[in-house]
């Protein structure tokens, strides 16, 4: 993020690995606060959920066409596991979790947990998938553009190249995610190792965020993302900002 806004100042250094390794980063961003604020327990089963369901989704996907649209991925993301390269689970992940919490903060005012009926269940994971969709809608075009050629959209799309039927293929996907974990959260209380208050309430949100600005300053993003980004993604982001400060927020995430 720092590299567009230091150019012609600061020369910083290529990170080893790129894309992977800012991939493998976040995950592990994503990894150690769900520890934190979920437990290890909880955390191993939420990774679990993701990475086996949306891989088989994903590989589904790849053989099929029927859940994203007809697709296929590249050498760009390294092993591949099927006809997925190792990296898109691990990846899921990354951004399943921050999404959780957005979710969580917009409804309940509080970052983990699933309070209420099943009603509330769904609803909160409808939520989320909702606001880990819309990060797709900015990431996709950069991904499958020109400049990464991470994936390959074999019969291209509407927006940006890319077809419709891939973002209600990741809602689809995401909500499975949030069903089946939300309903082992409710049967496994989280156990955060230490309070949530504000601060550690609002690192997902940043890593959101800070997401966000990666793919528009990433050098292959259209020039229609930079209009995009901001609604799509930032609504999510004021809205759970705006409860996390809010006294009922600061009442709740300090409990």
């Amino acid at each position: 993020m720092l590299r567009p806004v230091l150019a012609g100042s600061v020369a910083l250094p290529a990170i080893p690995g790129g894309l992977n390794s800012l991939t493998v980063m976040l995950l592990l961003f994503s990894l150690w606060h769900a520890s934190f604020a979920l437990g290890v327990r909880l955390t191993l089963a939420f990774f679990a959920i993701t990475a086996v369901t949306s891989w088989i989704f994903e590989e589904v996907g790849v053989a099929t066409g029927l859940v994203y649209g007809p697709y296929h991925y590249t050498a760009t993301l390294g092993p591949w596991l099927g006809s997925v390269p190792i990296l898109i689970p691990l990846a899921w992940f990354m951004m399943v979790y921050p999404s959780y919490v957005i979710a969580n903060l917009i409804v309940d005012g509080w970052p983990v947990g699933t309070p209420g009926g099943r009603g509330h269940l769904v609803g909160l994971a409808l939520l989320g998938a909702l606001v880990m969709t819309a990060w797709d809608l900015v990431v996709d075009p950069v991904l499958s553009g020109p400049t990464f050629g991470a994936w390959v959209w074999e019969g291209g799309g509407p927006y940006f190249g890319v077809p419709v039927q891939n973002y209600l293929g990741w809602i689809a996907t995401t909500f499975c995610v949030y069903v089946l974990y939300r309903t082992v959260e409710r049967r496994w209380t989280p156990q955060p190792a230490g309070p949530l208050e504000t601060g550690p309430s609002g690192m997902p949100i940043v890593a959101y965020g800070s997401m966000m600005l990666a793919n528009l300053w990433s050098g292959g993003a259209p020039a229609a993302i930079a209009v995009i980004a901001p609604v799509v993604m930032g609504m999510p982001i004021v809205a759970a900002l705006i409860r996390l400060v809010s006294p009922a927020g600061r009442s709740a995430t300090s409990r």
